[in-house]
């Protein structure tokens, strides 16, 4: 937990999607968060409390002094459709997210913050939310102290790259969503970004799930 208000040293991982713009955003802004450490493909425009690592995600250094801070906010995702194959899909969703916790685990992460999907679960006949549970899986058991994991159902937020099913979904989400129940309701990115971000400062031990609803 962060009862003193003490600055903390925030390691994102998956900067450049749509929520992990958004968790980066607010990173920089808060004043909790003394440094930013964003590990990225490419590089990243600069700010004061940024230190942007553009890394080869196919070879994760296993040893650098980024790894030595408070907690990890890791957002990583795609779609089979921007993988192009199931194998890519679930190397980005699945295997580096596993790659990821188990390397904060060795260096001893107090905390680790991970973006899944509602209804994510390892014994699911969807691939997609069969991956993300198993990728839950794998960061609950890599023995980090504190695990938050945040299944947000329909992303609310723009998008760099443009899905049409998805723009239809959250266009009728805003329509309906006063008449639906909270856990089916689309979640604004920003304000899941907010909650992930604030886990990550408190970083309370034990293994917390937050369901769609939470987001609202």
């Amino acid at each position: 937990m962060n009862p003193d208000n003490t600055q903390r040293t925030l390691l994102l991982i998956g900067a450049t999607g749509v929520v992990g713009q958004r968790v980066l955003a607010q990173a920089l802004a808060n004043p909790l968060a003394g440094k930013v450490i964003a590990l990225t493909r490419k590089p990243l425009s600069p700010h004061p409390k940024l230190l942007n690592e553009v890394i080869d995600f196919n070879a994760i250094p296993e040893e650098a002094p980024w790894w030595q801070a408070d907690a990890v906010i890791c957002t990583l995702g795609t779609t089979i459709k921007a993988a192009k194959t199931a194998e890519r899909f679930r190397f980005v969703d699945y295997t580096l997210v596993a790659q990821f916790a188990a390397l904060a685990a060795k260096h001893s992460v107090p905390c680790f913050v991970l973006n899944s999907s509602m209804m994510a679960n390892p014994k699911a006949k969807n691939f997609y939310l069969r991956t993300k549970g198993e990728a839950e899986q794998a960061v609950k058991n890599a023995g980090i102290p504190s695990v938050v994991i945040a299944r947000p159902g329909l992303l609310d937020g723009q998008r760099e790259e443009f899905r049409l099913g998805e723009e239809i979904g959250v266009v009728a989400s805003r329509m309906f969503n006063p008449l639906l129940p909270k856990r089916l309701r689309s979640v604004k990115v920003e304000k899941l970004a907010f909650v992930m971000l604030q886990e990550a400062l408190k970083a309370e031990p034990g293994v917390k799930v937050l369901e769609s609803e939470i987001f609202q």
